[in-house]
């Protein structure tokens, strides 16, 4: 058992998220810990998952860390979510699924503790909470973070991105100088903190086509990218770069890949070993990690969904919270 509780939140119910949850339990290191994990959800949701699953874990209500069973699966209940099936997501449910991530996050930042994210579906919540765009933003904005860090994570790679959830066409305007630092010094003590890496060599990607073959293809490498890397290493920082993309990969290369966008690198984690990635958010006053893949809708009401990424998160709050 740890000191602090790690919340978890489990997304939309009509998704897998409730699935893979219930199935990482049965993992000893996860199950033997059980008094780690306060789940906020319904109630209702834990116990329909239960009874598909044909699982018979106890069910424990808390109202306060005084309460917590290690022979149970705890939950803080939140009430509110209105009947489901599982592959259909239901607007109706937006509200109920941002009370679970909010109060789940809000305990995690007032005990100093992890929060563990289930998939959610964006377009549902977009209905309730205008502009909606994923955890990562969701988060940033709500503990008013200076800056925050999209970190994904498997046994075979450790990957940072620079932007997020933006257009391919607003990915140049917004890179500079002072983006990269903040997010290089995150990806690098997130490395320290997480993962024992004591001087991570991080290679920092270019923008474009061969990091801008020496400003013949873009001027973005010249302008912004090596200065932000020639400011890192003169502080001491291991970076590297710019790497062109298509080299970047190659195994044993580097701890760390920080990309300029999104699907500039995660094609190739998740090509990798997509059921293991999970993402991290770094820059939150508590560590939050998630699984890296969605609802999963078309598979939901099948039971077949592969729960190592949950499992993964688990694992990672769990030894991260143990140090």
């Amino acid at each position: 058992m740890t000191s602090k509780p790690i919340y978890i939140s489990l997304g939309d119910p009509s998704g897998i998220g409730p699935e893979v949850f219930i199935k990482s339990l049965q993992s000893p290191e996860i199950y033997k810990n059980l008094s780690s994990f306060i789940v906020v959800s319904s109630e209702d949701v834990v116990k329909k998952t239960l009874k598909n699953l044909n699982q018979s874990y106890k069910i424990n209500l808390i109202l306060n860390k005084t309460d917590i069973s290690n022979e149970a699966i705890n939950i803080l209940n939140v009430d509110g979510c209105h009947d489901y099936d599982l592959g259909s997501p239901k607007e109706a449910n937006a509200k109920y699924i941002l009370d679970c991530l909010k109060k789940a996050s809000d305990l995690s930042e007032k005990n100093k503790s992890c929060l563990v994210t289930g998939p959610i579906n964006k377009k549902v919540l977009s209905s309730y909470e205008k502009n909606f765009s994923g955890h990562t933003e969701f988060l940033k904005t709500r503990f008013k973070s200076d800056e925050v860090l999209m970190f994904l994570s498997n046994g075979a790679l450790h990957l940072g991105i620079i932007t997020t959830h933006i257009p391919l066409s607003q990915v140049s305007s917004s890179i500079s100088k002072e983006l990269i630092l903040k997010k290089y010094k995150l990806l690098d003590n997130g490395l320290k903190n997480i993962f024992k890496i004591s001087k991570p060599r991080i290679g920092v990607l270019g923008l474009n086509p061969h990091a801008g073959e020496s400003g013949t293809i873009g001027t973005e490498e010249n302008e912004v990218i090596s200065p932000a890397i020639n400011e890192l290493i003169d502080n001491g920082y291991n970076a590297i770069g710019p790497v062109s993309a298509d080299t970047a990969f190659t195994a044993g290369n580097y701890d760390a890949v920080l990309s300029m966008y999104h699907d500039q690198a995660l094609p190739v984690i998740k090509t990798l070993d997509f059921n293991k990635t999970v993402n991290i958010t770094l820059g939150l006053p508590f560590l939050r990690v998630s699984v890296d893949h969605g609802t999963a809708e078309n598979i939901a009401s099948d039971y077949s969904a592969n729960n190592e990424s949950m499992l993964e998160a688990m694992r990672i709050s769990l030894n991260r919270h143990e140090t």
